[in-house]
């Protein structure tokens, strides 16, 4: 790994470790790109919880924090500033002006969450089992068009609310890598979830990834500077994409 777009830190409430300590241990294991992408706070609804996602007082020190490591570390390693995002259609015009206001270099399309942060909204544990096809189909390709996300974070992550693999389930995972691959989105492998065997990356999914050539990269999604040098996990996904025939892209352009 030369790359890693998929950091968080402590702010998110589930990881561990400083900012800095995340730095040094890209550095030390050769990392030439550190993009940390936190999960993004939000104007909450009423009965959401930022439970798992820094609040908003946060926001700005998160930034200033970033920013002087990027200063800091210039010579060594390209550090670079986003945070990852849900779709949500009334306030996405909020993490765009964030996005401008404090000069983010990317955003990370997560798609945990459908129409506000909730146990029961969570993709990976669905309560409306009968709709959460067309659900993430939905939010996923109106996050996709919005132009504000250079990565798809763990697009299958779906996978987990679903009984079968049905034409249903493939036709909507078509639709939705078709999309990314008009926008110039790449879809991420996701380390998480096989550090955890989470049920993703799920295979089914990306047998169509490789059908349709759609751009790919692997993501660490690091909630601790040990996973930046977690090599096992890391060609176990190298040998898997191989063995699909996809290519992956080791380091995004500017």
């Amino acid at each position: 790994m030369i790359a890693n777009y998929h950091t968080h830190t402590m702010r998110c409430k589930h990881a561990t470790g400083t900012d800095e300590e995340y730095v040094l241990e890209a550095i030390k294991h050769g990392y030439k790109v550190l993009a940390f992408t936190d999960h993004s706070p939000w104007p909450l609804h009423p009965f959401e919880s930022a439970s798992i996602r820094m609040d908003i007082a946060e926001l700005a020190e998160y930034v200033d924090s970033i920013q002087l490591l990027k200063k800091k570390y210039k010579d060594i390693i390209d550090i670079k500033l986003g945070l990852e995002a849900e779709y949500f259609e009334d306030r996405i015009d909020w993490l765009k002006r964030m996005k401008e206001l404090f000069e983010m270099d990317l955003l990370v399309f997560g798609n945990h969450f459908h129409m506000t942060i909730a146990y029961g909204t969570y993709y990976a544990f669905y309560d409306n089992t009968h709709q959460v096809l067309n659900h993430y189909r939905d939010d996923s390709l109106a996050g996709l068009k919005t132009g504000l996300f250079s990565i798809f974070a763990h697009p299958d992550i779906f996978a987990r609310s679903i009984r079968v693999w049905d034409d249903h389930a493939e036709d909507m995972s078509r639709e939705i890598i078709k999309c990314a691959k008009q926008q110039g989105v790449y879809l991420e492998f996701n380390l998480g979830g096989m550090r955890s065997r989470a049920g993703y990356p799920y295979l089914p999914f990306w047998k169509i990834v490789a059908q349709e050539k759609a751009p790919t990269l692997i993501g660490i999604d690091a909630h601790s500077p040990s996973d930046l040098s977690d090599v096992k996990s890391i060609n176990e996904a190298r040998k898997i994409l191989k063995d699909l025939n996809i290519k992956v892209t080791d380091k995004i352009a500017d």
